[in-house]
């Protein structure tokens, strides 16, 4: 046994761990069925220096039941619940090897540093219960510094990274997978950061939930995911129906329903806040839907569709500057969109001349009917004549409004001159007389049909048809 012990010794001295460990387990068997405390101990410093530490535990604790007075045994063994993050074992593994030797440094300087993480690692709990994640990162990185990657702190370094960065959460939980394909805590979390990542992931995230509860049918996370997700994708697909068939009312109703399903998955909640603001638009409900679309930008910044959206809603509200510095953004991140930012900016200065649809109360797409209608509503409201009797004020404003009112019919009422004006080439700050009397029988009226308007956004992001994210 000695010379056994005696070889196992040169060969940790080499660093040479596993034949160590050999020599070690041949001279434990020698022992004639008496196996020292000092080879377990002995080997169980070559399995720490293998990362092995859960037999490293194995050994100490025969060791100790041997040995309960063995120092080394309860500095290995606290060596190992340290490496495997279970920090309170550490800790008084530490603590009672000094009340043994109450000199030995190895064991004052360890429990100190034990002490240490295991505040870090409860205020990393305090603020994943507080939801501040990146906050609980930080104390798990320091206590990482110290015991490596152990999957207890690789499993809670997940959960944070889950709601900031899940496709790497994703890669770390994978790792754990590759050693153990059946670890149904590990495949449950997977599942939740896959789904986390975006809806691209959502059926992959579903088969994970699946294979976790097929490996343990008591797996509760991976249960109450399965269930959430299948819940999130009927209620999502209930909505994009609604929306498709025109009830606008009943769709932001059921994305609002969709967005409490999971309030933490952001990139999801995104989508549905783009397409709830889609909703809201439908029903001209500009200002909240601006609200919706600055929501799924918050979610995530680099959801390119709600800074379209938003642009085409500040563009509805004339806030211009607005609309192109979120045209803008977006271009950005998707450079296809760089000729919708130039025709924004031609229909921004377009906008600014005189708007003489909004002179006359018409829109952009009204016909000849409608435009001599308005017209003469509009003239004989602010016929000079109607103000005879009105202060000088009054008389000078009604005459520029007259004259407005002549000048915005004698451009839309001719087909040429209103095509020109659509397509900026008339700005409208030029003088133009009218040719009838709106009071007379409009002779001179020339019918020029349907004109399409340039106002119209044509883009995958944000124009007409369906606006759904997924």
């Amino acid at each position: 046994m000695d010379e056994l012990k005696k070889k196992g010794n040169e060969a940790y001295v080499e660093k040479d761990y596993a034949t160590a460990i050999q020599f070690y387990t041949e001279a434990a068997e020698t022992d004639e069925g008496k196996t020292s405390d000092v080879i377990l101990v002995n080997r169980a410093a070559a399995h720490i220096a293998l990362k092995d530490y859960a037999s490293a535990q194995s050994d100490c604790k025969t060791a100790l039941e041997l040995n309960p007075k063995n120092v080394k045994a309860h500095l290995r063994m606290g060596k190992a619940c340290w490496m495997l993050c279970e920090l309170e074992e550490a800790e008084a593994y530490y603590s009672h090897a000094l009340v043994l030797e109450p000199t030995n440094t190895d064991a004052k300087r360890d429990v100190k540093e034990v002490a240490s993480d295991r505040k870090h690692y409860e205020s990393a709990v305090a603020c994943m219960e507080n939801f501040d994640y990146n906050a609980a990162k930080n104390h798990i990185n320091i206590v990482m510094g110290h015991t490596g990657g152990s999957r207890a702190l690789t499993v809670m370094k997940a959960r944070c990274n889950i709601h900031t960065f899940p496709e790497i959460a994703s890669r770390d939980l994978r790792n754990i997978l590759t050693s153990n394909p059946n670890d149904s805590e590990a495949l449950a979390l997977r599942g939740k950061a896959l789904l986390y990542a975006g809806q691209s992931n959502i059926q992959m995230a579903i088969q994970h939930f699946k294979q976790a509860l097929s490996v343990d049918p008591d797996c509760t996370e991976a249960a109450k995911l399965f269930k959430s997700v299948r819940k999130f994708e009927k209620l999502k697909e209930e909505a994009n129906e609604l929306f498709k068939t025109g009830k606008h009312e009943e769709a932001e109703e059921k994305y609002s329903e969709a967005l409490a399903v999971d309030p933490q998955n952001k990139r999801l909640n995104s989508v549905l806040y783009s397409n709830r603001a889609a909703a809201k638009m439908a029903q001209k409900k500009y200002d909240e839907a601006v609200a919706d679309c600055t929501k799924a930008i918050d979610c995530d910044g680099t959801f390119v569709k709600a800074y379209v959206r938003r642009s085409k809603i500040y563009e509805e509200l004339e806030q211009y500057e607005k609309a192109q510095a979120d045209l803008e953004t977006a271009s950005e991140m998707d450079t296809k969109l760089e000729d919708s930012v130039r025709a924004l900016k031609k229909r921004i200065k377009m906008a600014k001349r005189k708007n003489f649809y909004k002179i006359l109360g018409v829109s952009r797409d009204a016909d000849d009917r409608e435009i001599k209608k308005a017209y003469r509503a509009a003239a004989m409201e602010w016929h000079p004549d109607k103000w005879h009797t009105a202060s000088d004020e009054e008389k000078e404003t009604a005459e520029a409004k007259f004259k407005e009112i002549g000048e915005a019919f004698a451009i839309l009422s001719d087909p040429q001159k209103r095509r020109k004006y659509d397509m900026g080439v008339i700005d409208g700050e030029s003088d133009h007389q009218v040719e009838e009397d709106p009071f007379g029988g409009f002779g001179g009226f020339q019918r020029g049909g349907f004109r399409s308007s340039p106002f119209g956004f044509s883009s995958s992001y944000g124009g007409g048809g369906q606006p759904f994210g997924f």
